[in-house]
């Protein structure tokens, strides 16, 4: 079974063909699919495409910090509404983003501290994005991971989130491990200059890795420039696999595990 824990199937990119894409995946192995629905207006899409669904999605609710300056106390009310449903299996993503020009550190802070409470109270994890800015002053990986050490979230079970789409050095994959981080893997691992990830995600080991593909976005090697879909899950764990030097199912095994720990049976 292989887990695509990082989709954004909503997207308009796949309006004309959402539905064979998800069979095309399920085809070739992946079993299930969790969506990202990350901004008030997705929600509701998240929702539906999870009833669609029923047996291969389910869905993270949350606002991504690109909302910063536009998540208002009646969304925060409807957020948790949502986090209430049957489909939902996590916060997110939320966390912050120095690339764009979305709002101050503070502003993301505070976006980011507002939702955290709601993992507790729906005892859920939490799907994290960290993007570093254009100097090495804006790291945004070593701000989330310190803002995170005041996290009282503390589930029954060993993880507590994932670091998705993670593209940080060893410091910042130690330090997320040590709160209790998986490591989101996608398509930019396979990317033929991306040795400083690849080492790092060997140090991580399989134990702390899921799948993900953050499709349509970001597509493996063999596709660079075309539309991304779960479909490119499998491809992803071969490239893994090769690179532990383990057989394809050890990775979709494990990873799969990992999956299921972080968001429960789904």
């Amino acid at each position: 079974m292989l887990i695509e824990t990082h989709a954004h199937l909503n997207d308009k990119a796949f309006d004309a063909d959402r539905k064979e894409v998800i069979a095309r995946a399920a085809g070739l192995g992946v079993s299930k699919i969790v969506e990202i629905a990350c901004a008030p207006g997705e929600w509701a899409q998240g929702e539906a495409l999870a009833a669609a669904f029923p047996d291969k999605v389910r869905c993270a609710f949350g606002v991504h910090p690109e909302y910063t300056k536009t998540l208002t106390s009646s969304l925060m009310a409807e957020l948790d509404g949502f986090m209430a449903k049957p489909c939902a299996v996590a916060l997110g993503e939320v966390g912050l983003d120095y690339w764009w020009d979305v709002g101050t550190k503070e502003e993301q802070l505070a976006l980011l501290e507002t939702q955290l409470p709601l993992c507790g109270r729906f005892s859920k994890p939490a799907v994290f994005h960290a993007r570093n800015g254009k100097t090495p002053a804006q790291n945004a990986y070593a701000d989330l991971l310190e803002a995170l050490k005041k996290w009282s979230y503390r589930p029954a079970n060993k993880f507590r989130g994932v670091l998705h789409c993670f593209s940080g050095g060893w410091a910042d994959a130690r330090a997320g491990l040590d709160l209790g981080l998986l490591l989101g893997v996608n398509g930019t691992f396979t990317y033929k200059n991306n040795h400083d990830l690849r080492e790092t995600v060997r140090k991580a080991g399989l134990d702390n890795i899921v799948l993900e593909t953050d499709c349509p976005y970001l597509p493996p090697q063999s596709a660079r420039g075309k539309r991304n879909d779960p479909s490119f899950i499998p491809e992803i764990a071969a490239m893994l696999a090769t690179h532990f030097g383990v057989g394809n199912s050890v990775v979709a095994d494990r990873t799969a595990a990992n999956a299921f720990e972080l968001f429960g049976v789904f």
